[in-house]
């Protein structure tokens, strides 16, 4: 071919047509591309940031209601507290109140007490001068050095002749034999006599008397008397007597 050079790499040649019109239309496609993509990332951003606002307005929300439940709940606890400190000093005056009320229960105690005493005296006193008294004992010798005659008497003092005195006496002689000391009842030493207790029931007196035996081997020293009112009044009386025998 004319004005090739032999030997040397020949390139291909491509023809294409002129066309002016296209430039254009990629460039406008390109700028067109260019702002849609940014008009749509500014849409999303937008999109974003409202949906962020949404959710941050929705937790604002959740906050103010959470706060609004917590005032509530710290509104009661406070009327709660009230109460209580009321209640708290409504015990403690309450507790005072009780407190003067038992230790005024025990000043009145010791008062009733001490009037107890004071009247359990003068019953003591009149009961000493009234009702039954021992009038008499009276132990007399026979024959047989070992053998005795007693009387006991035994009345109703301020009587007024229609009330039974209503109890019974006891009477013991108290002594040795071999160097001890020994009690023997009435009953075990008098025919008379079979209960340690003697029945009382009169209207101004009355007379237990009898016959009495001495055991052997036995020194009397005194005679006790234990006796018990039971009606019209109720009354005890201990007694004891020297053994004197009478001539």
């Amino acid at each position: 071919m004319p004005g090739v050079v032999k030997g040397s790499k020949q390139e291909r040649m491509v023809v294409v047509p002129y066309r002016p019109g296209w430039r254009m239309f990629f460039i406008t496609a390109f700028i067109a591309g260019a702002v849609i993509s940014a008009l749509v990332g500014f849409a999303y951003g937008y999109y974003q940031t409202l949906l962020t606002q949404e959710t941050a307005q929705a937790g604002h929300a959740e906050l103010e209601r959470e706060l609004e439940s917590v005032q509530l709940e710290n509104s009661d606890l406070n009327r709660q507290i009230a109460i209580l400190d009321r209640s708290s000093v409504m015990d403690q005056h309450a507790n005072r109140e009780v407190q003067e009320t038992i230790s005024g229960l025990r000043d009145r105690v010791a008062e009733l007490e001490q009037d107890i005493v004071y009247y359990r005296g003068v019953v003591a006193e009149e009961i000493e001068d009234t009702g039954l008294i021992i009038s008499r004992l009276e132990i007399d010798g026979t024959n047989d050095p070992r053998i005795y005659n007693y009387k006991l008497v035994v009345r109703q003092r301020d009587a007024d002749g229609d009330t039974y005195l209503l109890g019974h006496v006891n009477v013991s002689l108290l002594g040795r034999k071999n160097d001890k000391l020994v009690i023997i009842p009435l009953r075990d030493i008098s025919a008379e006599q079979d209960e340690l207790d003697i029945r009382l029931r009169f209207r101004y007196f009355q007379n237990i008397e009898g016959e009495l035996a001495l055991p052997e081997g036995f020194e009397p020293e005194r005679v006790q008397i234990a006796a018990v009112e039971t009606a019209p009044i109720e009354k005890t009386l201990d007694q004891d007597f020297d053994w004197i025998v009478g001539e």
